[in-house]
């Protein structure tokens, strides 16, 4: 069972990647001179998400708050769903 910890990282994260979104999606609405200035917005947005992830990972890993019963200390995932896959989405993936 997830702890409230993860609950507050997850949202945490969850509002991280939603700031993202919209500052990327803002990129193709600047004109050219106020481009750059959306640009760096949306590489801070980028690097806030992505320090949430880390956040997120790192307690599930130390914490172990996610292991299932029965199930080895290695996998950490809720309702057998890998929890790191599903954050990481294509980035943890290999190949073409």
């Amino acid at each position: 069972m997830p702890c409230d910890e993860w609950c507050r990282l997850l949202e945490r994260y969850r509002s991280a990647v939603n700031r993202y979104n919209e500052a990327a999606n803002n990129l193709g609405l600047v004109p050219g001179r106020e481009f750059n200035a959306a640009w760096q917005r949306a590489e801070q947005a980028r690097k806030g998400a992505e320090n949430c992830r880390a956040d997120l990972l790192h307690h599930e890993h130390e914490h172990a708050c996610l292991v299932g019963a029965g199930q080895p200390e290695v996998h950490y995932g809720i309702y057998d769903v890998d929890t790191e896959e599903f954050i990481l989405g294509d980035q943890g993936q290999s190949g073409g």
